[in-house]
């Protein structure tokens, strides 16, 4: 198993378990198939390059044998008031590999990308009937601090956004 930040070149990795995720997991993204398997390639290329911020902010990737398993977005604030905080967004991992601790792993390996960094905390959102994800968030550490309701709507069914945060 390898991890490693994602670069232009894994773009089209990338965008096969981006909308793998999509189609299996709905209900986990904001994003939706139908939008995503409308953009070309080099859209995906672009987001991998936009996201990657020095000295550790980007798309990390768990590779097994060279294949890309899973992803994770780490993102720094822009804001000078905010260079303490990072967000998590897009922990996926393809379900042929789950109940392996990739996902552990992955969050891991973040942790210690962040040691060499002033973060202090880390803020998520997760959909509030994502049980699974929320369960994995707080076997890593993170705690609810909040709940957007009604905010996100998909196929005429609400869901709450449920705010967490981990402290570094």
């Amino acid at each position: 198993m390898t991890i490693r930040i994602l670069t232009h070149k894994d773009a089209q990795a990338y965008k096969e378990l981006r909308l793998q995720a999509l189609q299996k997991n709905p209900e986990s993204f904001l994003a939706t198939f139908e939008v995503e398997n409308k953009k070309p390639i080099n859209s995906f290329s672009s987001e991998l390059i936009y996201a990657a911020s020095y000295p550790i902010f980007g798309y990390y990737g768990v590779f097994i044998d060279e294949k890309l398993v899973g992803y994770a977005h780490l993102s720094d604030s822009y804001l000078p008031k905010q260079k303490h905080i990072a967000y998590l967004y897009n922990l996926y991992i393809n379900p042929d590999y789950r109940n392996k601790g990739l996902a552990i792993k992955l969050f891991n390996h973040l942790l210690e990308e962040i040691k060499q960094t002033k973060i202090e905390r880390i803020f998520l959102s997760c959909n509030k009937k994502n049980v699974p994800a929320q369960k994995l968030y707080k076997k890593l550490g993170f705690v609810k601090y909040g709940l957007k309701e009604k905010s996100v709507k998909w196929q005429d069914e609400y869901d709450d956004e449920v705010e967490m945060v981990k402290v570094v």
